[in-house]
């Protein structure tokens, strides 16, 4: 292994020599001077004296010539140095291409056996738990209190639906009690003490049914016209505050209008005033300016 390399070291010495002495005889590099002490045959290679090319001389020569000869030279150059980028061994070459084909060779392996695996582990998985499909029960029709289907999921309380055939106007339901007073003493003034009795014991019960189901009995006179009083004044007080307010409404949009004439009315006289004095100044005789 030693000689191989020594001798591949020389030939590249020797090349880059080569190279050397071209690129001096193509610029006309001139050599340097040896000095009489100096002896540098320890650091040049042995090798076989070459005769010296001839120095080619100076001829007039056209600008073509010289264009041509430059691009010779440069093709030279080149040449060279693909010719020795070009040249590799072919042995490492191979080595390589076997290298990369063993290594996508191993790789290739690795993937099939892990994709075995988790085939294997798929079919375990498959084999001891079965898939178990969810049935969803379907929920029945739901009833309310009365009976009745109800439809929306949100079931309100019996307090939020509106009750049918409960009147809530007060002058009406005094109107019924004091209607109710007046046939009572009417039957008991007539000596229908029986019927009279009768009555008031279905209304007694049907109070107190009323009530137990939560509904509010409103059968006493006086609350209900002490009620009808309140809602009065409420409403008479309401009346003379939309008149407050619909005044006062009515003030502001005057003296808004008010505001806006005068301001109207001083820019107009402020623009009167500027144009008289324009006046003035040219010469115009005006009383005041």
């Amino acid at each position: 292994m030693g000689k191989k390399a020594t001798t591949e070291l020389q030939t590249r010495l020797q090349a880059i020599n080569d190279e050397m002495e071209f690129y001096m005889e193509l610029f006309n590099i001139p050599e340097a001077k040896k000095d009489e002490d100096e002896d540098d045959s320890e650091y040049l290679l042995d090798s076989v004296e070459k005769p010296k090319k001839p120095l080619m001389k100076k001829t007039d020569d056209t600008e073509e010539d010289r264009t041509h000869q430059n691009i010779v030279k440069q093709n030279k150059i080149v040449s060279k140095h693909l010719g020795r980028k070009s040249s590799t061994d072919p042995h490492k070459v191979e080595r390589k291409k076997l290298k990369k084909e063993k290594q996508m060779k191993k790789k290739l392996k690795n993937i099939s056996m892990m994709a075995i695996k988790q085939e294997k582990e798929r079919s375990k998985l498959i084999e001891h738990k079965p898939l178990v499909v969810k049935q969803e029960k379907k929920a029945g029709p739901i009833f309310n209190a009365e009976g009745k289907i109800v439809f929306s999921k949100v079931q309100l309380d019996e307090s939020d639906v509106k009750k049918k055939g409960i009147e809530t106007d007060t002058r009406k339901l005094l109107k019924k009690v004091l209607d109710n007073k007046k046939q009572l003493a009417e039957l008991k003034e007539s000596g229908d003490i029986e019927k009279y009795a009768e009555i008031k014991k279905k209304q007694a019960w049907e109070k107190a049914m009323a009530k137990t189901s939560g509904q509010k009995v409103r059968d006493d006179p006086e609350l209900l016209t002490k009620k009808l009083v309140q809602r009065k004044k409420q409403i008479k007080k309401s009346k003379e505050q939309w008149k407050e307010r619909a005044q006062k409404i009515e003030h502001q949009q005057k003296q808004r209008q008010k505001e806006r004439t005068a301001n109207i009315k001083e820019r107009a006289q402020k623009k009167k005033n500027t144009k008289l004095k324009k006046m003035a100044k040219k010469g115009r005789v005006i009383p005041g300016f």
